[in-house]
């Protein structure tokens, strides 16, 4: 009877620790960017954590993608019509970002996010 309970206390032990350290870091998240008609699209809203952007010129002018908050400032090389390019940031929860096109913000080719 006691092995019984010192098991059954091991067992209950061990079942308390699991969901601590199954709640590790988060699983890298890929967000696609659509590039067209000056506007950016985006596929979800980022969560925090390592967020790869697969930007996509869907347009027939060239575009280049940028993003700045957060203490983080990246950006794309031009991108030809039908071009792709990745993009690799770790985003901070609660921080909003900016994103932008640097030769079209000023046709609306611009969008925020907060990281969730």
């Amino acid at each position: 009877m006691r092995t019984t309970m010192t098991l059954i206390a091991a067992v209950a032990a061990a079942a308390a620790i699991l969901p601590a350290a199954s709640a590790g870091p988060q699983l890298a998240q890929t967000v696609r960017v659509t590039e067209a008609d000056y506007r950016i699209t985006l596929s979800t809203r980022p969560r925090a954590g390592t967020v790869t952007f697969v930007i996509r010129n869907a347009s027939r002018e060239s575009h280049d993608f940028r993003l700045r908050g957060g203490g983080v400032t990246r950006k794309t090389p031009m991108l030809a019509p039908g071009q792709t390019a990745r993009l690799r940031v770790v985003l901070r929860r609660g921080v909003r970002y900016q994103l932008w096109c640097a030769p079209h913000a000023d046709k609306g080719m611009r969008a925020t996010f907060v990281a969730r």
